[in-house]
């Protein structure tokens, strides 16, 4: 018979028992009322329109398409106004008004140059979208993994609630003693802890999700913790579609575009400009005739001229800095290439990792893991078996479950890889 220390501990159990039932209850009500059920696709539509950083980089575009008008840009209208005896000791007027204008070939290349930093700004975006997807897609798959934990766990606490009460059953009728009752009391109590942290964990996870799809209230994932279907197309030819290799691609097409932009500057300027002046005093005109013309009398011209630049050496500079810049970009873009390569390679082989492992759960494990539990309940219910070899089996059948939970996500894990390289959102 137990003691009374041994009383006093098991009240105090049995009481802790209900508290942390309700202290669940209560956690796990007030997640459901704050959080919002949400697909995966909502998901990530929603984070493509609320999300800052998409904001910043559709901005980005709208920059540059008013930065392409000024590629037409000719500079300033010179206009100078002089007065004074530059004729004869009368005063006079004179008006000159120049433009100087780039060379044709510069103007054409500032405009493709504007043009093509559009199509980059453009490539930003694309960049920037299958990243935010790709994040989406990793936090929405973790908290349909945490939620599946949770539901593996509460059959788990069905599994250890019956085993307490069996064991407290024995031990009151004398079958056991109280090391198998206190055994059994302790493994529920620790699978409700995890069961709490678990809670937390999906807490956590829907915050993060939250702040991905900059959403008002949580959210929690009510699509169904199964494969996701792969790409049809998993040649290395897809990966063309890469948005940053195409970004980095297209960083070659600006490099390009300025260095042609850098070389026409070496080339001379066109200036046109016109003169209205007075010229106050007696000229002798196209008839021999000696004619006083007054301040009132205007004379018009036109000049034409170029404007040579005499110290070419810092246009040079430039344009060779340009050429190297252009070779910057090219290398990066082969390098990226060959990494993203063989990224791609390595996630197939995760893939086909994580394929085998979850096809070795489904097509035998499982099975197995419930069989296990089947007969060890029903053993332990004939006493055939001990407490101890009991528990094992529940562990290890749990063990099972736990695993291909997590080698499904490991499997999805490589899908959404997979997707992130070829640039499926």
């Amino acid at each position: 018979m137990p003691n009374n220390s041994s009383k006093e501990k098991i009240m105090k159990i049995n009481f802790i028992y209900p508290a942390v039932a309700f202290f669940l209850l209560q956690y796990t009500f007030a997640i459901s009322l704050k959080a919002q059920g949400i697909s995966l696709d909502q998901a990530v539509q929603t984070a493509l329109k609320n999300n800052l950083g998409i904001k910043s980089a559709e901005y980005q575009i709208e920059y540059y398409k008013e930065l392409k008008k000024a590629g037409t840009d000719i500079g300033k209208l010179s206009a100078a106004w002089m007065h004074g005896q530059y004729n004869t000791f009368y005063q006079d007027n004179n008006v000159t008004v120049t433009q100087t204008i780039p060379f044709p070939t510069t103007l054409s290349n500032q405009v493709q140059l504007g043009k093509e930093q559009v199509v980059g700004a453009q490539q930003n975006l694309a960049v920037q979208k299958n990243n935010l997807a790709y994040e989406v897609k990793l936090g929405y798959y973790q908290l349909l993994y945490q939620t599946a934990v949770k539901k593996l766990l509460l059959s788990q606490d069905s599994l250890y609630s019956d085993f307490a009460k069996a064991s407290s059953l024995r031990f009151k009728t004398g079958e056991s003693n109280l090391l198998e009752k206190t055994t059994a009391e302790t493994q529920l109590m620790d699978l409700r802890n995890l069961i709490q942290q678990n809670d937390a964990d999906i807490l956590i996870q829907a915050t993060r999700l939250q702040a991905l799809l900059k959403n008002e209230s949580l959210v929690f994932a009510s699509d169904l913790f199964v494969k996701r279907f792969l790409p049809q197309e998993l040649d290395t030819a897809r990966l063309n579609n890469n948005p940053s290799l195409k970004l980095l691609q297209q960083d070659i097409v600006i490099s390009n575009r300025f260095k042609r932009t850098e070389r026409s500057r070496i080339m001379p300027d066109l200036m046109i400009g016109g003169f209205a002046q007075s010229l106050t005093g007696w000229t002798t005109n196209d008839q021999k005739i000696d004619v006083y013309y007054p301040r009132s009398k205007v004379f018009t011209g036109w000049e034409i001229g170029l404007g040579i630049p005499l110290w070419i050496k810092p246009s040079i500079a430039r344009a060779k800095a340009a050429s190297y810049q252009e070779e910057v970009a090219r290398k990066n873009a082969q390098h990226y290439e060959v990494m993203l390569s063989g990224n791609f390679q390595q996630a197939l082989r995760e893939l086909d990792k994580a394929n085998a492992n979850t096809s070795y759960y489904e097509n035998s494990a499982l099975k197995n893991a419930d069989l296990l539990i089947a007969q060890a309940r029903k053993a332990f219910r004939g006493g055939e078996i001990g407490y101890i070899e009991y528990l094992q089996a529940l562990k290890n059948s749990n063990a099972i479950r736990s695993n291909y939970l997590q080698a499904l996500l490991q499997y999805n894990q490589a899908v959404i890889k997979i997707e992130f390289l070829l640039g499926k959102i």
